[in-house]
């Protein structure tokens, strides 16, 4: 199937020729609800596109991430929440959108088939138990079911990519790449449960299984799907064919040698060498972007969630260069690539996921006054954040502030989009 079926836009109709209808009858029958039936999505369309479960599931996981906080900083609690915190955002919010996503996209860009209900709902399973873990403050349990999610989820991807005829952009081989980050990430941090880790792999660790497995996510999906969303129209097309091509070959090259250089930049800032690893680090995505991407054709406009991505798509380098070049100041400048960045990036492609999912795409094709609420919500929470760590004084105040903007722009956000998760496409 091709790739811009993801949201394609409405079929034609056919109108045939009647008798004249009465005005009054006309009004009435334009004004009446649409039947029940085919108003929600079936059971079946909740394990075919399993994004309907997931991205609710992950919106839920980020609101728990953020509002530890503010549970500290008032008092109601005294249990430190950074390790919980930084995993439901990353293993709960980033991951339950990337499981989504990749679950929902990738049997239909090698055209296989689609997940099966004991398939899509045992990883939702591990999904889920993921998330109360980290709730609850059970990180170790949480760790071996976020493994479980990768290694299950790779092996679904791997049998439709087998079995179905096409074969799926070279850019999606760093997906692979993020989930080999993650997995190593991971096994670092379960190995410190058991063994003392040195500082150095503690922060290879996080750097592994935070950083990574989301950029690389991002790059390689992002690569593909984001000069669709952004109107700029792709770069190359590949035919859809399982026999490799000679361009495809130069595709997988090109990704296999930005996934490599942003890999080896982690043990690179973990052993010392931050300032050069966030040099090229940035230089590689920035480079590999542009490569994917003709950002020649890129105009800003204020419609649908495009500045989003922008916006995003700059966050993403430049927080990469600030916690490179200011390594004492990383946790705090690593939120604008995390929060800036990342998140905005997610939330804009999960937009162009449901709207178009669900019939309505249009809707982003004019300025949304909800979904730029909620953008700016979240750039003052991230702004807040950030500046809280240079005024000692009122951090406390700047944290609650930051984290209550962020929360506040998600519930407009998931009020603006998520209603229309359980809604088919009418025209599919």
């Amino acid at each position: 199937m091709p790739a811009e079926s993801f949201n394609r836009p409405p079929n034609s109709r056919v109108v045939i020729a009647s008798a004249p209808v009465c005005p009054r009858r006309a009004r009435r029958a334009k004004a009446a609800p649409a039947p029940l039936r085919g108003r929600w999505a079936s059971f079946t369309d909740l394990h075919r596109e399993p994004f309907r479960i997931f991205f609710p599931a992950a919106t839920l996981a980020g609101f728990i991430g953020v509002a530890l906080w503010p549970v500290v900083l008032l008092g109601w609690t005294q249990n430190y929440p950074g390790p919980s915190h930084a995993r439901l955002m990353v293993q709960g919010f980033f991951g339950g959108y990337i499981l989504g996503f990749m679950g929902t996209a990738m049997p239909r860009l090698v055209g296989g088939r689609p997940f099966s209900a004991f398939e899509a709902f045992s990883l939702f399973a591990l999904f889920l138990g993921n998330v109360a873990a980290n709730t609850f403050g059970m990180n170790t349990l949480a760790d071996w079911l976020f493994a479980g999610e990768l290694v299950f989820l790779s092996s679904l991807l791997k049998r439709r990519r087998h079995s179905g005829g096409d074969l799926p952009p070279p850019g999606f081989l760093l997906v692979g790449l993020s989930f080999a980050s993650a997995l190593a990430g991971v096994a670092l941090h379960l190995a410190g449960r058991r063994w003392e880790l040195s500082q150095t792999l503690g922060l290879l660790a996080r750097l592994l299984s935070y950083h990574g497995f989301v950029l690389l996510a991002v790059m390689g999906a992002g690569g593909f799907l984001l000069p669709r969303f952004l109107g700029l129209g792709a770069r190359r097309r590949f035919p859809e064919t399982t026999e490799v091509t000679p361009e495809w070959k130069r595709g997988a090259r090109i990704a296999k040698t930005a996934g490599a250089l942003v890999l080896l930049t982690y043990p690179l800032e973990a052993t010392g060498w931050s300032r050069v690893a966030g040099v090229v680090r940035a230089l590689t995505i920035v480079a590999y972007l542009a490569y994917e991407m003709p950002l020649e054709r890129l105009r800003w406009h204020w419609r649908g969630v495009q500045w989003q991505l922008i916006v995003g798509l700059v966050c993403v380098p430049l927080g990469v260069l600030a916690a490179g070049w200011f390594p004492a100041m990383r946790q705090t400048m690593s939120h604008l690539e995390l929060i800036g960045g990342f998140a905005l990036i997610t939330l804009g492609v999960g937009t162009r996921v449901v709207f178009g999912h669900s019939g309505a795409l249009e809707r982003l094709e004019r300025f949304h006054p909800g979904l730029a609420a909620a953008a700016l919500l979240m750039l003052v929470g991230l702004v807040s954040r950030i500046s809280g760590d240079f005024a000692p004084g009122i951090q406390a105040t700047h944290y609650l502030y930051g984290a209550g903007c962020w929360i506040l722009g998600v519930v407009v956000w998931a009020v603006c989009v998520l209603p229309r998760a359980p809604r088919p496409d009418p025209e599919s």
